[in-house]
């Protein structure tokens, strides 16, 4: 199951012209399947994928102006679709028209809207980029190895330069085979949470500097979810007792001050291995994990945790990618299942989800 990153889209104020046109464009190609989507406006969005191809790699990117109702085949990375640690890129994230990054775990940038795509210099040789977002005009990404060192690194750029500086604050990268991490971004301040098996750390974003954070669950014996409604009301999500004696559960915390202090919310997560999560205002939470018949589903509460409901179902064995909300209103999620991957969307807050048809 791919690891949600935050609100997987971040509206910005776009520039109003776009290098891109019909001499970049193309149409759909057949049997288009979605991995990663990015959306910087209520119409403008991006999803990378994959299609069959003769020459690979065969890595696609899609872009869409209407809001999903139509899209068009637009320069992808010259990169596989990675698998795991596998070289290559898996997600996808654009601040505004021109500025975007493909990554996890190689990292490729454009800066004239996909025209053309390059590798960044100054991560490192080995860098691994393992989750990227970007917000207010910076660009954050959180690297393992490279020049950064042994744990996990956050090296932050201006949206439209490749000018990458790592932070002094370094997140363990645990003791567990499988690191990854997470960043949720909101406006100026940000979270970073590190997993390997169990939370191995985090690093808080205030005033323009990161600072070592201890994110709840880091006694859980299990991984952890965050998402963010405003600056200071945080959710995490810890799949509770997985790698230790304590009980397997699937516990909700809430933080009112931006992740200094947390509450549980009364009413226990009633899915498994939540992977995505989202929040676009303080009282709904939306759940990417599983059914306990191992059937991919959407979990929703609109009370701030009292009551929950199923709002999607998919396949089993199913996972999710990139749940995120770019209005109160309008959200997006990847569901996949093998190698095949499509987009559902919302647009009544997170109640209903419907497939989005790539045309």
């Amino acid at each position: 199951m791919s690891t949600t990153a935050t609100q997987a889209t971040t509206t910005v104020t776009a520039p109003t012209t776009t290098p891109t046109g019909s001499s970049i464009e193309a149409a759909v190609p057949a049997g288009f399947a979605a991995a990663s989507v990015t959306f910087v406006s209520l119409r403008t969005g991006w999803v990378l994928g994959t299609a069959p191809c003769a020459t690979p790699p065969c890595t696609r990117l899609l872009r869409t102006s209407d809001g999903g109702r139509t899209w068009v085949s637009v320069p992808a990375p010259p990169a596989p679709l990675s698998e795991g640690y596998t070289p290559g890129v898996r997600q996808v994230r654009f601040a505004n028209l021109v500025d975007g990054w493909a990554f996890g775990p190689d990292l490729w940038a454009t800066h004239d809207g996909g025209a053309h795509w390059a590798r960044p210099t100054g991560l490192g040789a080995d860098a691994q980029v393992m989750a990227l977002e970007t917000a207010s005009g910076v660009v954050h990404a959180a690297v393992l190895g490279g020049s950064g060192g042994p744990g996990v690194t956050i090296h932050t750029s201006p949206v439209g330069t490749d000018a990458w500086r790592a932070s002094s604050t370094m997140v363990p990268a645990g003791a567990g085979p499988v690191p990854h991490a997470q960043l949720v971004l909101h406006g100026d301040v940000g979270w970073l949470v590190g997993v390997n098996r169990t939370v191995a750390g985090g690093a808080r974003l205030q005033r323009g500097r990161w600072s070592p954070w201890k994110p709840p669950c880091t006694e859980a014996g299990g991984p952890a979810t965050l998402a963010a409604s405003t600056s200071v009301d945080l959710l995490a999500v810890c799949d509770e007792g997985v790698w230790n004696d304590h009980p397997r559960a699937e516990r909700a915390y809430l933080s009112a001050d931006g992740g200094t202090t947390f509450h549980e919310v009364a009413t226990p997560v009633p899915i498994g291995d939540v992977r995505g999560a989202a929040s676009p205002t303080p009282k709904v939470f939306v759940l990417a994990g599983a059914a306990s018949d191992s059937t991919a589903v959407l979990m929703a509460t609109f009370d701030a945790g009292a009551t929950w409901k199923t709002v999607d179902r998919e396949h089993v064995g199913g996972g999710w990618a990139d749940l995120g909300f770019t209005s109160p209103q309008q959200g997006v999620v990847v569901s996949t299942v093998g190698e095949a991957g499509r987009l559902l969307m919302t647009v009544d807050g997170g109640n209903t989800w419907r497939p989005v048809a790539f045309q």
